[in-house]
């Protein structure tokens, strides 16, 4: 059984490398004054009142500014447009069949028809900027790549409240989950871009069909990605560590099994089924980790709990690792990594079962038909 053990743990150790050996991120640039574009930013809102505020003053707080700062109205029934105009907003308002496209992928489409600006930025109302030159480096890293195809960031967790560290592998796997971080990420196509934020310039976007081309999808970045790489164009993607933040689903557990389990299982179709499988071996070691020596404790074998304990230690150092790649997650929260680990498989199979079988998932006061 010993053996057993450690030929399991190693694997999930080296894959676990494997699939996440590193995360770039958005570097200290100067934006050119050859490319002087107008920048487009655009939030697609549906009672976002509470977020709003913190995004909006990141954006004012910016050494770039935008040309204009567009936030998209979709029937919100909280302040989301009182907050909007009184942090400095432009509010678009939009009207739709219910039975034809609505949500955010509809939002964002709204707010590209409505934007001037050469380039659009698409963001998420819980984003917000980490530094005041963090916009800057963002438009010079997208002219870095010619302003071709797209740039997307995953924002970096930020985490106030215990509960929250229930995210943490959800995260992980996000990032995982693009097939651009792994060692082997060239020989992998781009899963897409994230949701949270999206960098494109107006002629490509429009020239792919936009949010309008995929108007029925859950992932809309993914999506949208996708149609930009079909076409060869490039979709490079960042960490947002010390560039974007977000705090997901500050509203309770129940909120984030919620927003976690609307659209995770449709996300893990784009995953590369290599870097699915390496998936698979990371959490299937974790539960060995914690399974394992509590065995050979009832057991009486002394030796082997003491390396399994000590198994256990290494892979919780290494889950914490990737861990603060994708947030601030607490590591008290990971001593006991293997109840993340279990909400996790719990909520990604109800997430399938919903997607999948029931094919209907609800989300912001709305059901949604898959």
């Amino acid at each position: 059984m010993l053996i057993i053990y450690c030929v399991s743990l190693g694997l999930a150790l080296m894959s676990s490398w494997l699939i996440l050996w590193r995360v770039p991120l958005i570097q200290e640039a100067t934006v050119s004054d050859k490319a002087n574009k107008k920048l487009s930013i655009i939030i697609p809102a549906r009672n976002e009142a509470n977020n709003l505020p913190l995004l909006l003053q990141s954006i004012h707080q910016q050494k770039f500014q935008p040309f204009e700062l567009l936030v998209v109205d979709d029937d919100s029934t909280d302040d989301t447009v009182r907050v909007a105009v009184s942090n400095g907003a432009q509010v678009v308002t939009f009207h739709h069949d219910e039975q034809v496209w609505q949500g955010k992928s509809a939002a964002c489409w709204a707010g590209a028809k409505a934007a001037q600006g050469d380039y659009l930025l698409f963001l998420d109302a819980d984003v917000s900027f980490a530094q005041a030159n963090s916009l800057a480096n963002i438009i010079a890293a997208f002219q870095i790549q010619d302003a071709q195809g797209a740039l997307s960031i995953q924002p970096y967790h930020i985490v106030e409240k215990t509960y929250e560290n229930f995210s943490t592998l959800f995260n992980i796997i996000v990032l995982i989950g693009m097939n651009q971080f792994s060692l082997f990420s060239h020989k992998f196509q781009t899963a897409g871009a994230f949701g949270p934020s999206l960098l494109v310039h107006r002629d490509t976007y429009f020239k792919v069909g936009g949010h309008a081309k995929n108007r029925d999808a859950m992932m809309d970045h993914i999506e949208l990605g996708k149609e930009l790489i079909l076409q060869d164009l490039p979709v490079k993607l960042y960490g947002g560590k010390d560039t974007l933040n977000f705090r997901m689903y500050p509203n309770g557990l129940t909120e984030l099994s919620k927003g976690w389990s609307k659209s995770f299982a449709t996300a893990a179709l784009s995953t590369h089924p290599l870097i699915t499988l390496g998936i698979s071996l990371f959490i299937a070691g974790a539960f060995i980790a914690f399974s394992f020596p509590i065995y050979f404790v009832f057991t009486q074998q002394w030796v082997s709990a003491l390396i399994a304990l000590v198994g256990y230690v290494i892979l919780g150092s290494h889950f914490w690792r990737m861990a603060r790649l994708a947030g601030n997650f607490h590591w008290l929260a990971l001593i006991c990594y293997p109840i993340l680990f279990g909400f996790f498989v719990g909520l990604f199979a109800w997430s399938g079962f919903k997607t999948f079988i029931l094919r209907r998932v609800s989300w912001k006061g709305r059901d949604i038909s898959l």
